[in-house]
């Protein structure tokens, strides 16, 4: 399935940043593009899926809607703050 394959390099592309920084991802920012196979419901359904009992359970993403462009891009990636873990910001 199209989307399985998507998510699974969203995914691997999410494990790859963390390792290179160091840090955790705590947000992700997507755009779809309008006329595009996609639209923002039916990717978040399967997004939640994906993240469902991973590490990054929990992860928001947010999803613009452009009029033209790649189907999906994956625009930016927020980290925590170095040497804090989870939203409560327990230091390591």
């Amino acid at each position: 399935m199209h989307d399985t394959h998507l998510l699974k390099s969203i995914l691997k592309y999410l494990k790859d940043q963390e390792d290179l920084s160091s840090r955790k991802i705590k947000k992700i920012f997507v755009s779809i593009s309008e006329f595009g196979s996609l639209n923002k419901e039916h990717f978040l359904e399967h997004y939640k899926q994906a993240i469902c009992g991973t590490e990054w359970q929990g992860l928001e993403a947010v999803v613009d809607v452009i009029p033209f462009g790649p189907e999906l891009e994956i625009t930016g990636l927020e980290f925590a703050a170095p040497g804090l873990i989870g939203e409560a910001g327990t230091r390591i």
